[in-house]
């Protein structure tokens, strides 16, 4: 739609730039990687990523986690919807993550009792049981890991008094996170591979899922505890990522062996496991997590190779066309029509771009159209209802992530210094609204009430006129 504008003035009004209880620290600010549109939105709106996420999270909330606290498992088979009421153990995993990063300890709590109660196996110490009710048998490895994270940033925030404590039945997030890292250390690696879960014997180092692959998430264990070593796993992950076909172009197969070859399992499945299909298409944001969290160089090093897919990246002329080369791929590396520039898939490429750290990749990916496509165009969700795109919580979770990663929202709370934000309603802003405090040692940090340094006089209105249209060339109007 030609002609809308964006209207914000600099100073006035500006909004606490994310949910989490405590004042986001600089190194979450990625506005220098941005390219000169979504740069001034985001100096204009600073509350856009935040009112987002909180948008797409209330929806969440109500249409995909279910009276018991699972997360919904619904999909097409053959065109029909069906797993309205089955649950695996990924979603309870992205629940909990997306529970932290929006502050949600009630959602959070529910969601954590409903995987004790419905998936723990006491014999194992896993989320055994990967898929509710009981048709799966074993666990999966990306959701324990993803529990395991998001029990380890709890207990941060708790130990920091801005959650409440927890204990259930003698279950706390510290006693929960401990059995789950010893559970993937011991049943899910092997040769100190991640394996892609507990259950496939002698052949899971043949069958090597590198959308699993989270050295970010192994780098957050080792500094949480040091009863069990993640180390040799980091390094085995780089290895087989290095390996595996069109590394060189920043792609990643779906199922591989530690030589990036074919999987033993794979002939069965969609391009013989060898494509970027629903598994892999995960692996930009996990390893750009790396490269943002913790600067490591093979991180940076593979998310800097998806220019290779992202060829379109400079094309100035029409920013969509690289939106469409953020799809699925074969595996001869062509890419799936039908999934070209998909909100989730957008969400996940893009995080890989942001990962690359190269300013004059990333200034002309990260764009407001880039943004808006996978915003979509709904009040209340993200990416296309036309497109079915609300129906699914994969779609949704993956990528609530991905722009959670982008717009400086999933932080490694396990490093951060928590300085909390607490209410002050004796002092007042310049705007004449309550002011928040927070004390570092000695010197006050005085915010407003939206969670910004409280400052003084009016700032010039910053207009933004771009012509939003998603990657089919459907209009859209997604900053709202």
């Amino acid at each position: 739609m030609a002609g809308i504008t964006l209207l914000a003035v600099a100073g006035h009004s500006q909004t606490q730039p994310w949910n989490l209880p405590y004042v986001r620290p600089a190194a979450y600010d990625y506005k220098s990687f941005y390219g000169t549109s979504l740069a001034a939105y985001a100096t204009a709106s600073p509350g856009f990523f935040k009112d987002q996420m909180k948008m797409a999270w209330g929806y969440y909330k109500t249409n995909f986690i279910m009276s018991n606290g699972l997360v919904n498992h619904r999909r097409l088979v053959n065109n029909a919807l069906t797993g309205t009421n089955e649950a695996v153990s990924e979603g309870q995993g992205y629940g909990m993550l997306l529970s932290v990063i929006m502050n949600d300890q009630a959602t959070f709590n529910r969601v954590f009792e409903a995987a004790n109660t419905n998936m723990w196996n006491t014999g194992r110490k896993s989320y055994f049981v990967w898929a509710w009710p009981g048709s799966g048998t074993g666990a999966a490895s990306d959701a324990d890991l993803d529990i395991g994270l998001s029990l380890i940033f709890a207990d941060q925030l708790q130990k920091k008094s801005l959650w409440a404590p927890y204990d259930k039945n003698g279950i706390t997030y510290q006693s929960r996170a401990m059995e789950i890292l010893r559970s993937i250390r011991t049943n899910m690696t092997a040769q100190n591979y991640l394996l892609p879960g507990d259950n496939w014997g002698g052949d899971g180092v043949n069958n090597l899922n590198p959308g699993y692959f989270a050295p970010a998430w192994f780098k957050v264990f080792n500094a949480y505890q040091k009863e069990v070593d993640f180390a040799p796993v980091i390094e085995t992950s780089y290895q087989v990522l290095a390996k595996m076909p069109r590394y060189n172009v920043g792609q990643a197969p779906d199922w591989c062996t530690p030589q990036g070859g074919q999987a033993s399992q794979a002939g069965s499945k969609p391009e013989q496991g060898l494509g970027m299909l629903s598994d892999a298409i995960r692996t930009p944001w996990r390893i750009a997590t790396d490269a943002i969290w913790f600067n490591e160089a093979r991180a940076i090093a593979y998310c800097k190779n998806t220019k290779g897919t992202l060829t379109e990246y400079a094309n100035t002329t029409n920013l969509r066309t690289v939106a469409t080369q953020m799809a699925h791929y074969n595996k001869c590396g062509t890419s799936i029509v039908e999934t070209r520039g998909s909100f989730d898939n957008v969400a996940m490429w893009t995080s890989g771009v942001l990962g690359s750290k190269e300013t004059a990749y990333t200034q002309k990916v990260l764009n407001t159209t880039i943004m808006g496509l996978i915003v979509g165009t709904s009040a209340d969700h993200f990416g296309d209802q036309s497109l079915q795109d609300h129906q699914f919580y994969y779609k949704q979770s993956i990528s609530m992530l991905g722009f959670a990663l982008i717009g400086g929202q999933f932080p490694n709370i396990m490093a951060d210094e928590m300085v909390p934000v607490a209410l002050n309603p004796v002092l007042r802003a310049a705007s004449g609204k309550a002011s928040l405090r927070s004390v570092r040692g000695a010197t006050p940090l005085w915010l407003t009430a939206e969670g910004v340094p409280a400052v003084s006089g009016a700032g010039q209105g910053i207009s933004i006129n771009p012509v939003y249209r998603n990657a089919l060339g459907q209009a859209a109007l997604p900053l709202r």
